[in-house]
């Protein structure tokens, strides 16, 4: 905030009609296409201790910019109103789903505990938050009134409770059916064939030439709101994770049988989740599909994460020992975010390390990512296995992990997961490269 004087900001008015009007305007808008509304209010903590020990005018000049800061949230702004002493409500149009408030309380939470300057004194407030949301008219009310009145029961509940903020319980049961409907849709998905595997490049860092991808989940319906993680761990719940794994792997060899006829020496690579690693077909399973597209066995990669073979570590152990007898490649996925044991590390029979990303965002930022970079770099060497770092973003952090020995990358820098037609012509700018045989 600026040093200006209070005297020179003018409070915000409070006007709640204003936020019924456009609340109102907001809820016809959205009823046709059965889209979201979120109305947020907003119910500061001991406001007027403030006022009290600062005086009016700077309890005012700090509402006015609270104000501001609130109507900023939203990346299509609709209306926030201060609707009584130190109330505001904040409506955010359309929300893609109810799962998102969590997100929106974050934000909104950020900036009433962010400190106001005021002539050099750094003042900070606390606050409860209430939400609602309209749906579809038989499960959620549309009246702005009710809607406006179900927030602020909810904001009354959180401050009951000593909560940060409450969801009102319509929107909540919305938010229950809305979640079985979702993985109603998800199932149906997998069974009408509706999801696409994306491919994102994996170059040797040495000379920038492809080493491989690593095929990703991607649900082609738009408006879903689903991210990969998520509607992998919905397909986990309802059981059928062995059938999008067979899904997967089918789809991956076939789509990169065109590859392998240019010449193209790449390796793909699947993710294995723990469900899958404990299916009595999953050999059968991943045999099968290299024999029915004719794929050689050391162009397929199993991805396994350190907390998936520790579920079941004796189990687990033997059946990575049986895929990689058949010729297929292992790598362990987020190296360095499980439960790193060298009890378990000494017996995997795996290729690769995969260094997490969350490790190689920092690592040029601080000192104790950068060294538990290097320590993965050197257990790769001494256990004779390859190393990918995951997350490249810039020029810089693919240059020091070159330098510092690691053998492969991937991440947004490198290239984004695309389409198999869009991964094709990702290749094809590298004429130069289509004659080299990478296998590893």
């Amino acid at each position: 905030m600026t040093n200006d004087s209070p005297d020179n900001l003018s409070p915000y008015a409070i006007d709640r009609s204003a936020l019924l009007a456009a609340l109102t305007a907001c809820l016809a808008d959205n009823q046709d296409n059965q889209q979201l509304t979120l109305l947020a209010l907003v119910d500061l903590k001991h406001f007027g201790q403030i006022n009290q020990r600062y005086g009016y005018l700077v309890g005012d000049h700090i509402l006015a910019e609270l104000q501001q800061r609130l109507a900023a949230i939203p990346k299509h702004p609709i209306a926030c109103r201060r609707i009584d002493g130190d109330k505001f409500a904040l409506i955010i149009s359309p929300l893609l789903h109810i799962q998102l408030v969590p997100l929106v309380a974050k934000k909104i939470i950020d900036q009433i505990t962010r400190y106001f300057t005021i002539d050099n004194q750094s003042i900070s407030l606390e606050g409860h938050i209430g939400f609602a949301a309209s749906a579809e008219p038989r499960y959620a009310a549309t009246n702005a009134e009710k809607l406006l009145q179900n927030a602020e029961a909810a904001a009354k509940q959180a401050k009951r409770l000593k909560q940060p903020y409450i969801v009102n319980e319509a929107s909540a049961a919305h938010q229950a059916r809305h979640h079985i409907a979702l993985k109603q849709k998800v199932a149906n998905a997998l069974s009408d064939n509706s999801f696409e595997l994306f491919y994102q490049p994996q170059i040797r860092l040495a000379d920038g030439r492809p080493k491989g991808v690593e095929g990703l989940i991607r649900w082609n319906q738009r408006g879903h709101g689903v991210n990969p993680e998520k509607l992998v761990a919905m397909i986990e719940q309802s059981g059928r994770m062995d059938e999008l794994f067979a899904w997967t792997i089918n789809t991956a060899i076939r789509e990169s049988a065109s590859w392998r006829e240019q010449k193209h020496s790449l390796v793909t690579a699947i993710n294995l989740s723990a469900s899958c690693l404990r299916a009595p077909q999953l050999f059968e399973t991943i045999e099968s599909s290299l024999n029915l597209w004719g794929a050689e066995r050391s162009s397929l990669c199993i991805e396994v994460t350190e907390s998936t073979i520790q579920q079941d570590l004796h189990q687990g152990l033997q059946i990575l020992e049986k895929i990689k007898q058949l010729g297929v490649r292992i790598a362990i996925d987020d190296f360095g975010t499980g439960y790193s044991s060298l009890e378990y590390f000494k017996f995997i029979p795996a290729d690769e390390l995969k260094i997490d990303k969350s490790f190689i965002a920092t690592m040029r930022n601080s000192r104790i990512d950068l060294e538990i970079v290097k320590l993965i770099l050197d257990w790769g060497k001494r256990f004779q296995m390859e190393t990918i770092a995951e997350g490249i973003e810039d020029a810089e952090s693919m240059a020091l992990l070159a330098d510092l020995g690691c053998t492969y990358g991937q991440g947004y820098h490198v290239g984004k997961a695309m389409p198999a037609s869009e991964f094709q012509r990702w290749l094809d700018k590298n004429p130069e490269i289509a004659e080299t045989d990478f296998t590893v």
